[in-house]
């Protein structure tokens, strides 16, 4: 009898470094090295991330398929400047993702993951931002998604990377403008509270005090916006 032969296993993609330069793009994003309204170039961006042009092509052609730039007209590709609305409205979605995160963080987080949301606090506190608003934006951002990580949630974990990396340059022009100080002073508190709740297992404190941390954001970025607003009006005078 003739033993039927087995469909030969397909082989694997190597598709690694076409991985790295979209996560490496999105990080940057997330932590505002590309400002809003910035133009992006494909050879530009290879050079620096010292690769051929097609990983980073198709990198950016990814983000465009999720929102997070901006195609114009020209085939050119943009990071976005959100609107007041758009913000709040990103903003609005991050508060209910991250506050369930932060929720279940209280329930389920081990020694493990308290000690590393100590400690990405203990870097956020100690970070050396005088001169470095990006600095504090991403030791924010490691605070943040450490506490979420904690959750052990991972489909609501991959829901709210997209939303951070969409508003990373907005957020960083709010951070550029009021100085990295100030916005530091502002978040000890939130970060303080959502650190003690979680330790405490109080979920619902340490949901309230991520969602007040998020709110104040985008409370602060409509007003920052609507200054911008007023002196470009002005300026066309």
């Amino acid at each position: 009898m003739e033993i039927s032969r087995r469909k030969p296993l397909e082989p694997i993609r190597h598709n690694t470094l076409q991985q790295q330069v979209y996560r490496r793009i999105r990080e940057n994003l997330a932590d505002g090295q590309f400002k809003p309204g910035e133009i992006l170039t494909i050879r530009e961006l290879a050079a620096q991330l010292g690769t051929s042009v097609m990983p980073v092509r198709e990198a950016l052609h990814k983000l465009t398929v999720e929102q997070v730039l901006d195609l114009t007209p020209n085939r050119s590709v943009r990071v976005p400047t959100l609107t007041p609305e758009k913000f709040a409205e990103i903003c609005d979605a991050r508060m209910i993702i991250e506050g369930n995160l932060a929720r279940l963080a209280a329930q389920r987080a081990d020694d493990a993951d308290l000690a590393r949301i100590d400690a990405a606090n203990r870097e956020f506190g100690a970070a050396k931002v005088a001169r470095d608003p990006m600095l504090l934006l991403q030791k924010n951002r490691e605070f943040h998604f450490a506490i979420y990580e904690a959750a052990h949630q991972p489909t609501l974990m991959n829901m709210i990377e997209p939303l951070w990396v969409r508003c990373g340059p907005s957020t960083f022009t709010l951070f550029d403008e009021l100085g990295p100080e100030q916005i530091k002073k502002s978040a000890t508190n939130p970060h303080r509270a959502v650190v003690e709740a979680i330790r405490g297992r109080r979920a619902a404190e340490a949901q309230q005090a991520i969602i007040a941390d998020i709110r104040a954001t985008s409370e602060r970025y409509q007003k920052h916006f609507e200054k911008e607003r007023a002196l470009d009006q002005r300026a066309g005078a």
